[in-house]
């Protein structure tokens, strides 16, 4: 029934690339026996691989070595995810996790041949890494593999302007990868029916892993809300971003004065927290994964959100009574931007 549907969106030009129909081989099975599956698997490939690297890691000398096996575990374990997963078999759960283990220890090898070449090479290396790993994004087509694939490949691209240019502006990328997930969280509907929409959908949760994670080690950087260097153009740069997108978002719902009053509010509220980048990111990927359907997205911008408020209010350098006076503003302000949404629904 579902391949009939597909076929009919395909002849009507509404569905473009290929998607599978099939159902998952652990539908039907118990929760609990697919998380005995992936524990099993996981436990299964450390203990081998720790067994194997013991006694291959001596026989590993340079960076060139590192980087010869990183390349031939993470294509080799590639290549048999490819078959595996299509292949729909019993029991192929804890092979996966297997699998997915082996090539995480693979990129791991890559990482560490390319931190040991020269400072002249160590950028080009990782240029390379980077490239490398947009290939293994689009040709390994199972969503953990492609999460780790862009992971690693964005921090890859991160570390080589890095190390290659060595500009204030090149370590300052946290701005630049918010902008680009949040351009492809707003196309989703646009690249969803594409043939590679798994993995731009990897691309996208992992560039939004990846600024979450820098955003909340600022808040343990030291002095995060004074002007720390290195920092503030980041901060800047996703306050921006998330104040357009949040523009972008609500001009549908514009069509008063009154609306218009309570997004400028609510602007200027994520503006006043701009040295707390963590707060406009929680916002705003909350919004984006209750449009999209996304639960993942939801709570993890959800939470980003409040721990981002918490901590921003924790370690403000102000005095308690001024911190208080924040609290009771920001409640104040929340109110009048839901009387003012709510009086307007009301006189609809």
């Amino acid at each position: 029934m579902l391949e009939s549907l597909l076929n009919e969106l395909r002849a009507e030009g509404h569905l473009r690339g290929e998607i599978s129909p099939s159902v998952p081989e652990e539908a039907g099975v118990s929760h609990w026996i697919v998380a005995l599956q992936v524990i099993g698997g996981w436990l299964a490939a450390i203990f081998m691989l720790l067994f194997l690297g013991m006694g291959a890691a001596p026989l590993i000398k340079g960076a060139s070595s590192w980087v010869v096996v990183g390349l031939i575990m993470t294509a080799l374990t590639g290549l048999l995810i490819g078959r595996v997963v299509p292949s729909g078999q019993s029991g192929s759960m804890v092979l996966r996790q297997f699998l997915l283990v082996a090539s995480l220890a693979g990129h791991g090898a890559l990482i560490v041949g390319a931190s040991l070449f020269g400072k002249d090479e160590e950028g080009t290396s990782f240029f390379m890494i980077a490239i490398y790993e947009s290939v293994l994004l689009l040709w390994v087509a199972w969503m953990p593999h492609r999460l780790v694939a862009a992971l690693v490949g964005a921090g890859a691209l991160v570390a080589a302007v890095d190390l290659t240019f060595s500009l204030e502006l090149a370590r300052n990328w946290l701005g630049i990868y918010w902008l680009v997930a949040c351009l492809l969280w707003h196309q989703e509907p646009r690249w969803q029916a594409q043939r590679y929409a798994e993995a731009v959908h990897a691309l996208a949760s992992a560039l939004t892993l990846l600024c979450f994670a820098y955003a909340l080690s600022g808040f343990f950087a030291g002095n995060f809300l004074g002007f720390h260097k290195g920092f503030r153009f980041d901060a800047a740069l996703v306050c921006t971003v998330s104040i357009a997108f949040v523009l972008i978002l609500a001009r549908p719902l514009v069509n008063s004065v009154r609306n218009l009053l309570a997004v400028v509010l609510l602007v200027a509220a994520l503006g006043v927290t701009w040295q707390a980048p963590a707060v406009g990111m929680g916002a705003l990927a909350l919004v984006f994964g209750f449009a999209r359907g996304h639960r993942w997205l939801m709570w993890l911008g959800g939470a980003l959100l409040v721990f981002g408020v918490g901590r921003y209010y924790y370690d403000l350098q102000m005095i308690l009574l001024h911190k208080s006076a924040l609290m009771v503003l920001g409640g104040l302000l929340l109110l009048t931007v839901r009387a003012l949404i709510v009086g307007q629904e009301d006189r609809a």
